[in-house]
């Protein structure tokens, strides 16, 4: 057979449209049906059936193989229905109004309600209203595990994976008022949806479905041994309809919709009518549909199947509240999103990255380039610069040369116009960083502090210090050998 592995994309086709396939296993015919979702219609596009009462579970999978090749979809949005006979409901109500809250109570309670160990189930439920102002009346639905898991599979060895898993007597409810228009806003609906071999019987009220019971009869009964069958079936009917009132879920249905594959069944109208005294409407809803010439062929000739447990959830996608996939499942689905989202971050990153380091790589090269241009362009006019550079330093020093000659004669002058007449200078130096340094000899101490004291109030000198006095004996008398360092105001370069 061939591998194929089919994953929920953006659609092939005008943007906006969306490729939906729908695949009911349970029971012995296989049913999947492709519709195209748009904003302006939606359209059954194939219906592919097959019996399968003697196939394993490794050969349906390569029968949907076989079928999925037949669409030539390359993405898509795959779901799975699960009929009433598989699940179990139960019409109970919940102390609270908050969704949160209530989701957590039917957790908690769902084990008591079902044979099977919380482990062994998947629950969720339907909201049907609010009474009391603060109880919720829920419609339980519990589905074992196994059963699931078998759908979800031959899938999965079909290289398919199913996005939801949804309740067909929902569909089913929602297609009374959007395909065959009936209203049911102010009183329930009763609704038989006649398949083969299996009957989905619902009450319908404001769009959703509140009530659920399974009858085993279905057209290959009630086409080929009518009267056997017909008189069982009001019966059963009878009995839904008597299970609804004990349960005291909302009002009394004002009529009984028979739809599905009743094309066989327009005499089972009046038979009901006389059996539950209630009015009856046989309603076939392919004509209601928007369907290609090869989807309404193939549904003209399989009379006694309905494709409608199929058709409904995937055109009421969004507007369902069961979804029967279990948590694992999701949990898995919720990490591979937030892994691709993860993925999608770091591509637009490293992009990101690539985009700034291209920007600087080009801003780097253009100004290189250009650098080089006037690098080329003035390389002639280098050697008359640095020549004129030359020139320029020459003059600069004559300049200076020029602003400091007679400066150490100014300082003399200054310095022989304040030394005191009984002090004798014996050295005098100074270095070009402008460093002044004194000896000599004073006949007191005095005399050199205040010889220190004049320099400090000259223009010339600053941070006057005295670096040593030393007394010492001569013919005449006592003298004073000091040494005085400076600086000088105005440096020489």
């Amino acid at each position: 057979m061939f591998g194929l592995n089919f994953r929920r994309l953006s659609s092939a086709y005008k943007p906006g449209n969306k490729e939906r396939v729908g695949i009911d296993l349970a029971g012995n015919n296989l049913k999947l049906v492709h519709i195209r979702v748009s904003p302006i219609k939606s359209e059954v596009v194939k219906i592919l059936h097959q019996n399968i009462s003697g196939l394993n579970d490794d050969n349906i999978s390569e029968l949907l193989e076989t079928f999925f090749v037949q669409l030539k979809l390359k993405s898509l949005e795959i779901v799975s229905v699960i009929p009433s006979h598989l699940v179990i409901t139960k019409n109970i109500e919940v102390p609270s109004t908050d969704h949160r809250e209530i989701r957590e109570i039917i957790n908690l309670q769902a084990g008591r309600h079902t044979p099977y160990s919380r482990e062994e189930i998947i629950v969720d439920c339907i909201e049907i209203g609010t009474y009391k102002h603060n109880y919720t009346k829920i419609l339980l639905v519990i589905v074992a595990r196994s059963a699931i898991k078998r759908q979800i599979d031959i899938l999965n060895k079909a290289g398919l994976r199913s996005e939801k898993v949804f309740l067909s007597p929902e569909g089913i409810a929602w297609s009374i008022s959007n395909i065959l228009k009936l209203a049911t806003e102010e009183l329930p609906v009763a609704v038989a949806h006649i398949d083969e071999g299996l009957t989905d019987f619902s009450i319908v009220f404001k769009n959703k479905v509140i009530f659920i019971r399974s009858v085993p009869i279905g057209t290959q009964h009630l086409a080929t041994e009518r009267e056997r069958y017909q008189i069982r079936f009001g019966e059963e009917i009878k009995r839904s309809l008597e299970a609804y009132h004990s349960e005291d879920i909302e009002k009394n249905p004002h009529m009984l919709v028979l739809t599905g594959a009743v094309e066989e069944l327009k005499y089972l109208g009046s038979v009901l009518e006389s059996i539950l005294n209630l009015p009856v409407k046989v309603m076939p809803y392919f004509n209601s549909l928007v369907a290609s010439d090869e989807a309404s062929k193939t549904a003209s000739t399989a009379t006694r199947l309905s494709f409608l447990n199929v058709i409904a959830p995937l055109l009421a996608w969004s507007q369902l509240q069961v979804n029967l996939v279990p948590e694992e499942i999701k949990l898995k689905k919720i990490v591979e999103e937030r892994g691709r989202n993860l993925i999608k971050t770091g591509i637009l990153i490293l992009i990101l990255f690539v985009l700034l380091f291209s920007v600087f790589v080009s801003k780097v090269y253009f100004k290189t380039a250009y650098l080089n241009k006037l690098n080329k362009k003035y390389e002639t006019l280098n050697q008359e610069v640095q020549e004129l550079q030359k020139d320029f330093n020459k003059s600069a020093q004559i300049k200076n040369y020029l602003a400091n000659r007679g400066y150490s004669l100014e300082v003399l002058a200054e310095l022989y116009s304040i030394i005191p007449a009984d002090l004798e200078l014996n050295d005098i130096r100074f270095d070009e960083q402008g460093k002044f340094t004194i000896r000599g000899v004073a006949e007191s101490m005095s005399i050199v502090f205040s010889f220190v004291e004049n320099m400090e109030k000259s223009k010339y000198f600053k941070e006057v210090r005295t670096k040593y006095t030393t007394k010492r004996k001569e013919v005449s008398g006592d003298v004073t050998d000091f040494e005085i360092g400076c600086l000088l105001k105005k440096k020489v370069d």
